[in-house]
């Protein structure tokens, strides 16, 4: 069989199989299958990673940040025991006019 035709062989097999009720040695039984080339195709298509149309590109799942938590505001510890909070990039240049003030 070409490679083509022997992925949709496969396929095929495997779908009946999971839609039908019978364990894996009973199914590959009553086909005439060999246990260990269905389960080495099995994992084969089990192992094959979604691709998103013909562009090439697979989808990878991305922990999602909420905006909140990447944005965490930095604070300025003085020896004296002061501290300035809030300093992000937008006011930075105000902190360093504050800090050369109290240190």
């Amino acid at each position: 069989m070409k490679t083509k035709q022997t992925q949709l062989y496969w396929q095929q097999h495997i779908s009946q199989w999971q839609k039908s009720t019978l364990s894996q040695a009973k199914y590959c039984k009553q086909h005439g299958l060999q246990t260990n080339r269905f389960s080495y195709h099995k994992l084969k298509f089990k192992a094959k990673p979604e691709t998103t149309g013909s562009s090439g590109f697979i989808k990878i799942p991305v922990a999602q940040v909420a905006l909140k938590e990447r944005q965490v505001p930095l604070t300025l510890h003085f020896t004296s025991g002061l501290s300035l909070s809030g300093i992000e990039a937008n006011n930075i240049g105000l902190f360093r006019q504050l800090a050369a003030v109290l240190s």
